[in-house]
């Protein structure tokens, strides 16, 4: 696992509307374009996703579970080994070793009245699981900061469809809806949300 010691996110990357490129300059603590060393690399999502996995492992916080199913919610503590099983669904290998490089274009929004960044990833294959990946950046105090991750993964298992929409908000929570659709049968859906920052606990 790759551990990055800073992830700086500079504020000067896009001057307005959205751009499909693959970006020249990058570095693997950094959003494209902030280094000047020549490269292809895209924001390294999955180690970013790492880190905060490891910070969490690390720091005795208290981890929470709410599930919802038939409109039903429960809530649970859980363990480091039971919050690593699930955080590790955003970590899927068609984005990790290079994949995200290889397997997907990017385009980037720059809004110029938040001051947030947008970099999207599409797969070259429409065969991908993956269908789509965001990365939503905000104006911090000094620089650019990574706000959340959305994923929507597709995979078929059997004679069934399951849908899920993932949403990895930094340094606070991260939620995943799953909706199977059984051929010739009904739809399911499963929301799972694990919460480690004490002041989102009561916005649930």
């Amino acid at each position: 696992m790759k551990y990055l010691a800073v992830l700086c996110l500079a504020g000067t990357l896009l001057s307005g509307a959205c751009v499909n490129h693959q970006p020249k300059v990058s570095s693997s603590d950094s959003l494209p374009g902030t280094d000047s060393t020549p490269t292809n690399h895209f924001f390294p999502v999955a180690d970013y996703i790492e880190t905060e996995i490891l910070n969490v492992d690390s720091t005795p916080v208290a981890l929470v579970r709410y599930r919802t199913s038939n409109n039903q919610t429960d809530s649970a503590f859980i363990s480091p080994p039971e919050f690593n099983s699930l955080a590790l669904q955003f970590l899927p290998p068609e984005i990790r070793d290079g994949g995200l490089e290889k397997n997907f274009t990017e385009s980037s929004f720059a809004d110029k009245t938040t001051g947030s960044m947008t970099f999207s990833y599409t797969p070259i294959d429409k065969n991908n699981p993956i269908q789509r990946l965001d990365v939503q950046t905000a104006q911090g105090r000094r620089a650019q900061e990574v706000k959340n991750i959305y994923m929507e993964i597709h995979r078929t298992t059997g004679d069934s469809a399951v849908l899920q929409k993932m949403l990895w908000t930094s340094k606070r929570n991260f939620q995943i809806v799953a909706l199977t659709q059984v051929k010739g049968g009904g739809g399911q859906t499963l929301q799972v949300k694990v919460v480690w920052d004490k002041g989102e606990e009561d916005e649930y």
